[in-house]
């Protein structure tokens, strides 16, 4: 194989695990009824009619932010929340905290945030809790909330940062009210 083969192959498994986190995400909030009951979950094109508010703009021109899964009040169709999806961070740490702040500059009116299952326990290790990492004081500050939801048995949180798929779907449940 050569050096463009290998870089497109892995390319593709680097998108196939993502949807796989994205798709973790949509099924965990939609296995809740009252999520079900008030949300459309989904992704972009799923879910939204209109994709503008997705959109920031710069002078004439515009480009799409990261929004991996949309969620829409289904009293009135209204994009509540914009959740990017990663499961590791490195440059990615920078672009969700850039869509953060371009979302807050052009005052949208629907919350972005991150989840995450941290595989590689950039943002939370419980052992180190004191000793955080560049993307765990940044990406708290700047989205509306930083959600790790891999943990089950496990709760914490501080500020806009929450470890435990519970705080996601509470969040979610919250965003209509």
């Amino acid at each position: 194989m050569d050096e463009k083969e290998i870089r497109t192959k892995r390319q593709s498994e680097v998108s196939k695990a993502g949807k796989e986190k994205e798709n973790e995400v949509i099924n965990l909030l939609l296995s809740d009824s009252k999520i079900n009951e008030k949300f459309l979950v989904g992704t972009p094109s799923q879910v939204l009619d209109n994709m503008e508010p997705l959109y920031i703009r710069y002078g004439t021109e515009k480009a799409q932010i990261d929004s991996d899964i949309c969620i829409v009040s289904k009293k009135d169709n209204k994009l509540v929340c914009v959740i990017s999806v990663k499961k590791s961070f490195r440059e990615r740490g920078a672009q969700t905290a850039y869509w953060a702040v371009k979302i807050k500059q052009q005052n949208k009116n629907y919350k972005y945030i991150l989840a995450t299952p941290d595989v590689d326990k950039e943002l939370f290790n419980e052992k180190f809790l004191d000793k955080k990492r560049k993307w765990r004081i940044i990406l708290p500050y700047e989205c509306d909330g930083v959600f790790i939801y891999s943990y089950e048995n496990k709760k914490y949180h501080e500020g806009n940062f929450y470890v435990g798929a519970d705080y996601l779907i509470e969040y979610v449940r919250k965003l209509d009210t």
